[in-house]
């Protein structure tokens, strides 16, 4: 069984913008045909698109050609709208988790879902917390690797961490608008391949400095990319821990031993760095995630997995234990 939980949905319509104060910056799907569009933010173009992102027929036959039995559903990033106010960004997200739920009903052996909650208003994102769960039936949330430019360790959004430890819901972080590129006006190019896996990395060392997953010990948190350039800055975080008195946490362990607790997919495009992720920093946490359907998703899963030279055990949690574990199911 192989589940690929690094999945995107775009529903093929939007309702109208609820205020004009959110119409510049609202998703709007302009369909060229039955299977093609283009997904417009405001009146801006932001991405091709096609049937893929919502048509289940065509979604499951990519999965038997690829050898995929389940995916994970979740929203397009662009669609988490933590730059809309309050009522508009419920809007979207309500919209969003209704599509994946659709798509899930119509082939619930094939599909399960993440859906999007308003996280610019950490209460309002905790109490939508138990909509996805109980309305939509989905397994936990898709979260940006930042907040509109907010860290995710910054305790504003403990009422979130809080209550989606206590609902038992998995978390996945997702790259989204670097924050490292805003004050140099990179090109949508350089953002996608250099900034996204800089953020993913940010996102991941703010949350074991801050102690949040210290004061959360029970969250089942993810991180796209393989956690982006973590790796790399593992050892520099441990020596900050030692240096800086556990980063003022009493009871905080090492960065790189918090890494070990938390999951990654397996979208590193790299087999030799797949399998230092797999075999050095987080063995056992590591599931599949293509970032179907766009352009530059990781093809040819099963090749790949096996390119990285993997024991059995190890490519089992890489094909299923380790998703089945992160969505405690």
């Amino acid at each position: 069984m192989l589940i690929d939980v690094h999945c995107h949905v775009t529903p093929k319509a939007f309702p109208e913008s609820p205020t004009q104060a959110a119409r510049d910056k609202w998703p709007c799907m302009q369909c060229a045909s039955n299977v093609e569009a283009t997904l417009l933010i405001g009146e801006k173009p932001f991405r091709a698109l096609d049937n893929r992102s919502w048509d289940v027929g065509r979604r499951t036959d990519d999965m038997d050609r690829d050898g995929v039995s389940m995916q994970v559903l979740s929203p397009m990033p662009e669609l988490l709208s933590y730059w809309l106010d309050l009522d508009a960004a419920q809007v979207v997200c309500t919209h969003s988790n209704a599509q994946i739920a659709e798509m899930i009903a119509a082939a619930p052996s094939r599909f399960m879902g993440l859906g999007a909650v308003p996280l610019q208003d950490p209460e309002a994102a905790a109490e939508m917390l138990p909509q996805l769960r109980d309305d939509f039936g989905l397994d936990g949330v898709e979260i940006g690797s930042n907040i509109d430019g907010k860290m995710l360790g910054d305790a504003c959004f403990d009422p979130f961490w809080r209550a989606a430890e206590d609902l038992g819901m998995a978390v996945f972080v997702h790259a989204l608008h670097p924050v490292a590129v805003k004050p140099i006006s990179a090109s949508p190019l350089y953002t996608a391949f250099a900034g996204f896996p800089i953020d993913v990395a940010m996102a991941a060392a703010s949350l074991m400095t801050s102690g949040t997953l210290t004061r959360f010990p029970g969250l089942r948190i993810g991180f796209s990319h393989g956690g982006g350039a973590l790796g790399s800055i593992l050892g520099r975080l441990d020596k900050g821990w030692h240096a800086a008195n556990r980063y003022g946490v009493d009871d905080m362990m090492k960065p790189s031993e918090q890494a070990q607790r938390l999951y990654y997919d397996s979208n590193v495009y790299d087999p030799v760095y797949l399998r230092h992720l797999i075999t050095e920093i987080a063995p056992g946490q590591v599931f599949a995630g293509t970032d179907y359907p766009y352009a530059i998703m990781q093809e040819g899963l099963p090749e790949f997995f096996a390119s990285a030279g993997l024991d059995e055990g190890a490519s089992a949690s890489l094909y299923s234990g380790a998703a089945k574990r992160f969505l405690g199911c």
